[in-house]
């Protein structure tokens, strides 16, 4: 796991899913770093994580990381979900996307909004976000 700077975006060369071995999983975690930092426990031991904060996305880097796998907060200080699933509709993403809740008392009217405006994205919600404290430093 690691986080790559956004100054080396472009010598970042992903594997694609097919040359991966089959029990790897690329995960995309987008928000800002402290935020996000953790959830990779939410995904399996065998997971490669790239940290990428929202706005220095861009349908280039998504194509060079090639995820499998995108999490995010639900809200972040740059963005919310609705933004990041436009996104990654556009960019023609066929992986997974999913949101991490932190005490959002109504996550099903967050699944139901991503999934009426955005049907073509594999969209759920990770209600159960791991602790963070002891990783924020």
């Amino acid at each position: 796991m690691g986080n790559i700077s956004t100054s080396k975006f472009f010598d970042v060369i992903a594997m694609s899913r097919k040359d991966r071995q089959s029990d790897t999983i690329m995960t995309l975690m987008v928000g800002e770093y402290a935020r996000v930092q953790g959830a990779e426990n939410l995904m399996p031991t065998s997971s490669a994580v790239f940290y990428l904060d929202f706005k220095d996305l861009s349908a280039d880097v998504l194509r060079a990381v090639n995820p499998d796998v995108v999490i995010s907060p639900a809200i972040g200080t740059t963005f919310d979900c609705l933004e990041l699933a436009e996104f990654l509709e556009k960019a023609a993403f066929s992986g997974r996307y999913r949101v991490v809740l932190d005490k959002i008392p109504r996550p099903d009217i967050i699944c139901r909004e991503v999934r009426h405006t955005h049907p073509m994205l594999d969209f759920d919600v990770i209600s159960e976000k791991p602790e963070l404290a002891k990783h924020m430093n």
